[in-house]
Protein backbone atom coordinates (compact mmCIF):
# COMPACT_ATOMS: atom_id res chain seq x y z
CA UNK A 1 0.00 0.00 0.00
CA UNK A 2 1.68 3.27 -1.09
CA UNK A 3 1.99 5.73 1.84
CA UNK A 4 3.33 8.70 -0.83
CA UNK A 5 1.22 11.47 -3.08
CA UNK A 6 3.53 11.54 -5.36
CA UNK A 7 0.93 11.08 -8.62
CA UNK A 8 4.06 9.64 -10.75
CA UNK A 9 5.22 6.92 -7.98
CA UNK A 10 1.35 5.94 -7.51
CA UNK A 11 0.86 5.79 -11.58
CA UNK A 12 4.00 3.27 -11.50
CA UNK A 13 2.53 1.34 -8.87
CA UNK A 14 -0.60 0.94 -10.22
CA UNK A 15 1.35 -0.15 -13.67
CA UNK A 16 2.51 -2.60 -11.88
CA UNK A 17 -0.32 -3.72 -10.48
CA UNK A 18 -2.43 -3.82 -13.65
CA UNK A 19 0.51 -5.60 -15.29
CA UNK A 20 0.34 -8.34 -12.59
CA UNK A 21 -3.53 -8.48 -12.55
CA UNK A 22 -4.18 -8.52 -16.67
CA UNK A 23 -0.43 -10.85 -17.71
CA UNK A 24 0.38 -8.42 -19.92
CA UNK A 25 2.73 -5.21 -20.56
CA UNK A 26 0.85 -1.97 -19.66
CA UNK A 27 2.12 1.03 -21.35
CA UNK A 28 3.95 3.18 -18.79
CA UNK A 29 1.48 6.60 -18.49
CA UNK A 30 2.51 9.87 -17.34
CA UNK A 31 0.51 12.59 -14.83
CA UNK A 32 -0.26 15.65 -15.88
CA UNK A 33 -1.96 18.29 -13.12
CA UNK A 34 -4.70 20.28 -14.72
CA UNK A 35 -7.75 22.21 -13.72
CA UNK A 36 -10.87 21.13 -15.16
CA UNK A 37 -14.62 21.74 -13.99
CA UNK A 38 -15.55 20.52 -10.85
CA UNK A 39 -16.81 17.01 -10.73
CA UNK A 40 -14.32 15.71 -12.88
CA UNK A 41 -11.30 13.88 -10.72
CA UNK A 42 -9.30 13.12 -14.34
CA UNK A 43 -9.43 12.07 -16.99
CA UNK A 44 -7.97 10.36 -20.30
CA UNK A 45 -7.86 11.10 -23.95
CA UNK A 46 -7.91 8.89 -26.79
CA UNK A 47 -4.54 8.08 -28.43
CA UNK A 48 -2.47 9.42 -25.77
CA UNK A 49 -0.99 8.03 -22.22
CA UNK A 50 -1.35 11.17 -20.20
CA UNK A 51 -3.34 10.70 -16.83
CA UNK A 52 -4.96 14.54 -16.37
CA UNK A 53 -5.41 14.82 -12.43
CA UNK A 54 -7.56 17.39 -11.63
CA UNK A 55 -5.69 19.89 -9.18
CA UNK A 56 -8.62 21.41 -7.32
CA UNK A 57 -10.14 18.33 -5.76
CA UNK A 58 -6.28 16.74 -5.64
CA UNK A 59 -5.21 19.38 -3.79
CA UNK A 60 -8.39 19.53 -1.81
CA UNK A 61 -8.76 15.94 -0.46
CA UNK A 62 -8.63 15.66 3.69
CA UNK A 63 -7.89 12.23 3.68
CA UNK A 64 -5.01 10.01 2.53
CA UNK A 65 -3.77 11.41 -0.39
CA UNK A 66 -1.75 8.18 -1.27
CA UNK A 67 -5.36 6.27 -1.22
CA UNK A 68 -7.16 8.92 -3.34
CA UNK A 69 -4.39 8.67 -5.85
CA UNK A 70 -4.77 5.70 -6.33
CA UNK A 71 -8.11 5.53 -6.58
CA UNK A 72 -8.43 8.33 -9.51
CA UNK A 73 -5.30 6.90 -11.24
CA UNK A 74 -6.51 3.31 -11.31
CA UNK A 75 -9.78 4.22 -12.21
CA UNK A 76 -8.33 6.24 -15.13
CA UNK A 77 -5.40 3.46 -15.92
CA UNK A 78 -8.01 1.33 -16.63
CA UNK A 79 -9.40 3.22 -19.48
CA UNK A 80 -5.65 3.76 -20.80
CA UNK A 81 -5.70 -0.17 -21.26
CA UNK A 82 -9.19 -0.38 -23.36
CA UNK A 83 -11.75 -1.00 -20.86
CA UNK A 84 -14.42 1.72 -22.02
CA UNK A 85 -17.39 1.56 -20.18
CA UNK A 86 -17.52 3.48 -17.60
CA UNK A 87 -19.72 1.24 -14.96
CA UNK A 88 -17.29 -1.68 -15.57
CA UNK A 89 -14.41 0.72 -14.68
CA UNK A 90 -15.78 1.50 -11.49
CA UNK A 91 -17.03 -2.05 -10.60
CA UNK A 92 -12.78 -3.20 -11.28
CA UNK A 93 -11.74 -0.23 -9.45
CA UNK A 94 -13.96 -1.24 -6.28
CA UNK A 95 -12.89 -5.04 -6.69
CA UNK A 96 -9.22 -4.02 -6.92
CA UNK A 97 -9.23 -1.51 -4.12
CA UNK A 98 -10.90 -4.04 -2.05
CA UNK A 99 -8.27 -6.29 -2.39
CA UNK A 100 -5.40 -4.09 -1.67
CA UNK A 101 -6.80 -2.01 0.84
CA UNK A 102 -9.63 -4.03 2.54
CA UNK A 103 -13.23 -2.59 3.13
CA UNK A 104 -12.09 -0.17 6.11
CA UNK A 105 -9.87 2.07 3.94
CA UNK A 106 -10.44 5.32 2.47
CA UNK A 107 -9.32 4.30 -0.81
CA UNK A 108 -12.35 1.78 -0.32
CA UNK A 109 -14.89 4.51 0.50
CA UNK A 110 -14.05 6.48 -2.48
CA UNK A 111 -14.01 3.78 -4.42
CA UNK A 112 -17.59 2.86 -3.16
CA UNK A 113 -18.25 6.59 -3.64
CA UNK A 114 -17.92 6.22 -7.37
CA UNK A 115 -19.28 3.00 -8.27
CA UNK A 116 -22.67 2.76 -9.28
CA UNK A 117 -25.77 2.22 -6.87
CA UNK A 118 -26.39 -1.17 -8.51
CA UNK A 119 -23.28 -2.70 -7.99
CA UNK A 120 -22.91 -1.67 -4.22
CA UNK A 121 -26.44 -3.31 -3.76
CA UNK A 122 -25.20 -6.52 -5.85
CA UNK A 123 -21.86 -6.81 -3.76
CA UNK A 124 -23.83 -6.81 -0.70
CA UNK A 125 -26.36 -9.37 -1.83
CA UNK A 126 -23.13 -11.45 -3.14
CA UNK A 127 -22.05 -11.70 0.42
CA UNK A 128 -25.52 -12.54 1.86
CA UNK A 129 -26.15 -14.90 -0.53
CA UNK A 130 -23.12 -15.71 -2.77
CA UNK A 131 -22.39 -14.42 -5.97
CA UNK A 132 -24.98 -16.03 -8.86
CA UNK A 133 -24.03 -18.61 -11.19
CA UNK A 134 -23.94 -17.18 -14.72
CA UNK A 135 -23.88 -17.67 -18.28
CA UNK A 136 -23.17 -16.34 -21.46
Amino acid sequence: MPSYSNPDLIASEVRDLLQRRLGRVVPKARVVLTRVRPGVLAFVRAGENVIYLNEIPYRSFSGDVSQYLFVVILHEYLHLVGVADEREVRRITLDVIEETFGEDSTAYRLAQNLADPRDIYLRESWKQFGRPNTYM
